[in-house]
């Protein structure tokens, strides 16, 4: 199951039930009035967001969505039942545009967030309403309203706290492993993440989410590689780990710093004020002095991060006290046991079915 984050779908409100016109017919009651009775609204559609769903992927498969109309009205003044409401759930962090005319109609960022995104068909009067002093006998009934029709895009935009960047190999799927219960795919070569993965960390009874998003590389800002679907979700996250390889030359570090920096300020130069950690990866790779000499060097250049490695956890306890500093002042949301689960079960449900040869497509994107 991959992850999908733009559909188009069409929605349609349920058409109202018809009035009816009909007479009071009893056996002693020769001229009885009119009783026919109304009938009931069209079923309304709404969207409801939920943290449930980290994806748009049941949309891709079924663009059009349809509430039942109101039944029609009857005699004996009985008036039609209201169509049944749709409810249709999408991940928390979707925006809502209107197909026609490109306009923003809402952006779903709370769990449980609903809008009415198409009303219900008003249901026709029965002759029941049209009596008066001069028409003891009326036989006018209307129909019922047509229900409204939207052609709609949705655009997910992940919700996470910390948002892992860095070039493709930085270290970011694995460092996401190392922290959570999230398993997308590793390897050693150029885009083994194809799409975000959502990881719930849980620290010093503090929980938050991390989005391990896709490699950039140069150009991604005009549409490279991965970029508008990489670039697309670091909007949303409030603190930004860029994650860098601990093997490179001072040189090599400072280019990769340049890199992302280019793309994030042409994609939207706000991103630039968002908070931003450097973290440098695979310190297991280095003897002990050698790493202290390592460190030196990139502090004397005047880069200061913090050194991890995903795979001996070697300085993950004090990245992750840190972010929890970071967090807490902006109140960090609950995620329950549940949802963790969910979110887990999804990005390694998504990584599994991802095949080798999608891969190698990937990675012939890369600059020569």
């Amino acid at each position: 199951m991959a992850l999908i984050d733009e559909v188009d779908i069409r929605v349609i409100s349920g058409a109202g039930g018809n009035g009816c016109s009909s007479f009071r017919r009893e056996k002693y009651v020769p001229f009885g009035g009119p009783n026919g009775g109304d009938g009931g609204r069209g079923g309304h559609v709404f969207l409801q967001a939920t943290r449930d769903k980290t994806s748009l992927l049941d949309f891709k498969f079924r663009p059009k969505y349809e509430a039942t109309r109101g039944e029609h009205g009857q005699g004996s003044d009985c008036f039609g039942r209201a169509g049944v409401d749709m409810t249709l759930s999408v991940p928390v962090g979707t925006l809502v545009y209107d197909q026609e005319t490109g306009d923003l109609i809402a952006d779903l960022v709370e769990h449980g967030q609903t809008i009415q995104i198409a009303k219900g068909g008003k249901g026709g009067l029965g002759n029941l309403h049209f009596k008066s002093s001069t028409n003891r006998a009326p036989r006018t009934a209307t129909p019922g309203e047509v229900g409204e029709e939207r052609e709609l895009r949705l655009e997910l935009k992940l919700l996470a706290d910390v948002g892992l960047l860095g070039l493709p190999n930085a270290g970011k799927s694995s460092f996401l492993t190392a922290v959570s219960r999230a398993r997308p795919k590793i390897a050693n070569y150029p885009f083994t993440t194809l799409e975000p993965h959502l990881g719930v960390v849980s620290h010093k009874d503090q929980g938050f989410i991390v989005g391990d998003l896709p490699g950039l590389i140069e150009g991604a800002s005009d549409g490279v590689g991965l970029g508008f679907q990489f670039l697309r979700h670091v909007a949303r996250n409030r603190v930004l780990l860029h994650l860098i390889e601990s093997t490179g030359t001072v040189d090599e570090i400072k280019a990769q710093i340049a890199v992302i920096e280019k793309e994030l300020g042409a994609f939207d130069p706000e991103l630039l004020e968002r908070k931003r950690i450097l973290v440098f990866t695979k310190t297991d790779l280095f003897p002990a002095e050698e790493l202290e000499a390592r460190q030196a060097e990139v502090k004397a250049a005047g880069i200061e991060g913090f050194w991890i490695s995903s795979h001996s956890r070697q300085g993950m306890n004090e990245l992750l006290d840190f972010l929890i500093h970071e967090l807490k002042p902006a109140a960090m949301p609950t995620v329950t046991d549940s949802v963790a689960e969910i979110i887990a079960e999804e990005t390694h449900a998504d990584s599994e079915a991802r095949t080798e040869a999608e891969i190698g497509l990937a990675s012939h994107s890369l600059p020569a």
